[in-house]
């Protein structure tokens, strides 16, 4: 059958559409609800911080726990968490519940993720492949996962025909109702999803495993650092700021720009097929980057707009490229330790930037955060290039 018609992964496919949905609206709203309830760019960049730095400890303890607790029960356990925290934003009790909010459900303000859903899931998605099929399974599963945030962003809309927080409320209401959805169809697939081999604790990984979870880590913290200065969050603040844009023309645009992305993610297998993996990592990003900088040097929306849409339909190609190559290059049984190990150093890096972004947006330098991000990117690009140009997965031996 077919590899995304397989019934092994098809309900992995399911989580990552729904959950990504979710974010895809959220990521937007969050920061213009804040603002609504009447805080300002600063308070939003710390409740931004505290999601992504909330993210360190879910994949900490993931990356430790979650093979020999359960896989199944691990990700049932996140998404009631998830469900809490949008109880909390609702009901909006103090300052302090909105942090806690963004803590405990490890919210996503990326419009994508890089958090311990991700961690547990992409393991068993490489345990259903084999070699010649992971980078296309990789690809279908972001596909899905960027259509969602497309249509996500379109529902992030709904706010602007309502006067008052009606609309941020039915769309919190939503984001309860999907994160119960997924511990119902974790508590169905939980055990498809357990490691069939042995599992190994952290001190136990290889030499070479520590190895090459080591120089991830650093590479991966160096690029996540760069892209915490230009999250979907702090880019919907950014336009709104800049441009004085409403909910509903950001809802516009972050729609095409999930789905340019969405679409560019299936070009990636074809591309690491005939370049491979590393190349198609490097070789994308580095374009993409620069159109990054170039955004807020545009005088007007439109010509912002057409920069930040070639960004998008290159910026995504490395993320199915990467996970085909991260999984390919270690043990099975280090899978999960890597992903979630590298996901720590690279959510630390990136919970820093969206505070220092923030405060650039703050006081109206615009142009900071959109350099800062593209230098740091591209020095990543060449950075893993170098580094890992000899390590080459089974398929491309």
């Amino acid at each position: 059958m077919s590899h995304w018609l397989s019934k092994r992964w098809r309900p992995l496919f399911l989580t990552k559409s729904l959950r990504v949905f979710g974010f895809g609206f959220l990521s937007i709203i969050l920061p213009l609800y804040l603002l609504r309830l009447g805080y300002g760019p600063l308070f939003i960049g710390i409740v931004l911080s505290a999601s992504i730095f909330s993210s360190v400890m879910y994949n900490i303890i993931v990356s430790a726990f979650s093979d020999r607790f359960g896989r199944g029960r691990s990700l049932i356990l996140l998404s009631f968490m998830m469900a809490l925290s949008g109880v909390l934003l609702i009901t909006n009790i103090s300052a302090i519940s909105l942090i806690i909010a963004a803590v405990i459900g490890a919210i996503s303000v990326t419009g994508t993720e890089t958090g311990p859903f991700l961690a547990i899931e992409q393991p068993a998605i490489t345990g259903f492949t084999n070699d010649k099929n992971r980078t296309k399974v990789f690809g279908t599963y972001n596909f899905l996962g960027y259509s969602a945030a497309a249509i996500g962003a379109a529902f992030s809309g709904i706010p602007s025909f309502f006067s008052s927080l009606i609309g941020y409320h039915i769309l919190l209401y939503v984001y309860i109702a999907i994160s119960l959805t997924l511990a119902a169809v974790y508590f169905k697939i939980g055990r498809r999803l357990e490691l069939k081999k042995k599992p190994i604790s952290i001190k136990n990984i290889s030499k070479n495993g520590k190895r090459t979870i080591t120089k991830l880590s650093i590479l991966f913290s160096v690029d996540s650092f760069g892209g915490g200065f230009v999250l979907q969050s702090l880019l919907s603040l950014w336009f709104a700021s800049r441009f004085g844009l409403g909910i509903g023309m950001l809802a516009i645009i972050f729609l095409f720009t999930n789905i340019i992305t969405a679409l560019s993610i299936l070009m990636a297998p074809k591309i690491a097929k005939r370049i491979g993996l590393l190349n198609t990592m490097v070789f994308t990003h580095i374009p993409s980057n620069l159109f990054l900088i170039a955004i807020p040097f545009a005088p007007t929306v439109p010509s912002a707009v057409a920069f930040l849409f070639l960004r998008q339909s290159m910026s995504q190609m490395d993320v199915p490229a990467r996970q085909s190559y991260t999984m390919a290059i270690v043990k099975p049984e280090e899978r999960t330790a890597l992903t979630g190990i590298t996901n720590v150093p690279r959510t630390i890096a990136q919970g820093v930037s969206p505070s220092i972004a923030s405060y650039f947006i703050s006081i109206a330098y615009y142009s900071a955060p959109f350099v800062a991000s593209g230098a740091i990117k591209i020095a990543y690009d060449v950075s893993i290039f170098f580094t890992f140009r000899r390590i080459k997965p089974p398929e491309e031996k």
